[in-house]
């Protein structure tokens, strides 16, 4: 049925006026073409929810290499450069420069929502659980008798290279466009809360 005669029908069920019938009418054809493209889309390309582990696989990848920004002494203003991992309780009192070695995201732990869906492009927040690997440079005698640090390298002068691992939540922000692209954006690091088993 065209445009045309859909309106008149409705105008004469309805009781209004035609160019009234014909707007609601155009609204309604409008939906309906929008739905069908995005059902057409969901059909063509992979759900958010299958690329998700890619994604957060490769983003914790990247990570490899990256400094840890800190604020440089007590009350200062003065900042390094690198990943924000404030949430995290890091030695940051004992070793400095510290870099990450690796991430290993743990898949099954992967949360996500969708918090703004103009279109057909996606806006949202995904984490996971992932162990986190870390290298910093440290007085030898600060971390001898740390169980939590492993010396990699001791230097005649007193210093030390020093390894340690923790598992964190990291989060990321992302952008997807269904068969166009899906980014993601490192947005932090927060401790794991325990969980109590008496509960």
């Amino acid at each position: 049925m065209s445009t045309d005669n859909r309106a008149k029908k409705l105008a004469k069920q309805e009781g209004i006026a035609y160019a009234t019938a014909l707007r609601l009418t155009r609204d309604q054809q409008d939906d309906e073409r929008k739905r069908k493209t995005q059902a057409e889309l969901e059909a063509l390309f992979p759900s958010l929810d299958s690329l998700l582990p890619d994604a957060v696989s490769s983003a914790c990848r990247t990570m490899a290499g990256n400094s840890i920004g800190r604020y440089l002494g007590k009350n200062s203003e003065n900042w390094t450069a690198g990943l924000t991992f404030d949430d995290v309780e890091l030695p940051t009192d004992i070793l400095r420069e510290m870099v990450i070695d690796g991430v290993t995201p743990d898949l099954d732990t992967i949360n996500w929502d969708v918090y703004h869906d103009p279109d057909d492009q996606h806006v949202g927040r995904v984490d996971a659980v992932t162990e986190v690997t870390f290298t910093g440079w440290g007085r030898l005698a600060a971390v001898a008798g740390r169980d939590d640090l492993r010396v990699v390298d001791p230097n005649v002068d007193g210093n030390a290279e020093v390894t340690f691992t923790s598992r964190v939540r990291l989060e990321w922000h992302f952008v997807y466009h269904p068969g166009d692209y899906l980014d993601l954006t490192y947005a932090g690091a927060s401790e794991l809360v325990p969980t109590n088993p008496h509960r």
